[in-house]
């Protein structure tokens, strides 16, 4: 993972869930959640990046089991100090690359607000190691931040890739450049069409979300 990155959500995570709690977001919070019980009800969930456990503990009770990893320490912290219905819950500090902890096979996956920060040279890759981590037929979900004007943090600069940017400060006031590709309809049909099944992607007001069969 990028370093800024890493030392971003290393340094926000006791900040980390405070924008879930902006009221313009409360009903696509909702919707995201709703689709999520659904969807990963009875289901061995493998969460990539699960950060303080926001959407964790949003659809947990209704899962079978769940394995949530993410790189940083500081944030799965956070995420284990939360109460959780539902008792066959693990929390592993894994790298979303690589998920070498990740030792049996899900059959869903979800994969909150982190394809954005994934570079477009490394999403392919990222991809095939995911899905060597799940049962043929499972489920994968990727939910994200759709761009709004006047409401999201604008883009600093763009790459040679394509890559776009942000200037994010936290509460220490310590700035941070940090990676955040928006990802259209159009993005994600290029990047999955052909390797999966049943392939969607909707639209809220803030968020969309994805999903598909491998």
């Amino acid at each position: 993972m990028d370093t800024e990155l890493k030392e971003y959500y290393k340094k926000r995570a006791a900040e980390f869930d405070e924008v879930y709690t902006r009221p313009e977001r409360q009903k696509d919070i909702q919707l995201l959640t709703e689709f999520l019980k659904h969807s990963l009800a009875g289901k061995n969930v493998l969460e990539i990046a699960c950060g303080t456990g926001f959407w964790t503990q949003k659809y947990s009770a209704d899962a079978a089991s769940v394995l949530a990893t993410d790189y940083n320490n500081e944030v799965l912290r956070v995420a284990r100090s939360k109460d959780y219905l539902n008792p066959n819950i693990r929390f592993v500090t894994d790298d979303a690359y690589s998920l070498n902890k990740v030792t049996t096979k899900a059959n869903a996956c979800y994969a909150g607000f982190w394809l954005s920060h994934v570079e477009k040279s490394k999403r392919n890759s990222f991809l095939r190691t995911l899905h060597e981590h799940l049962e043929p037929g499972s489920t994968v979900i990727f939910a994200d931040n759709l761009y709004v004007d006047g409401n999201s943090t604008p883009v600093s600069r763009r790459d040679s890739e394509g890559n776009t940017y942000q200037i994010r400060t936290l509460k220490d006031g310590t700035r941070h450049e940090i990676l955040k590709n928006f990802i259209t309809e159009e993005d994600f049909h290029a990047l999955l069409s052909d390797s999966t099944e049943n392939l969607h992607y909707k639209k809220s007001e803030y968020f969309w979300y994805g999903w598909y069969r491998i």
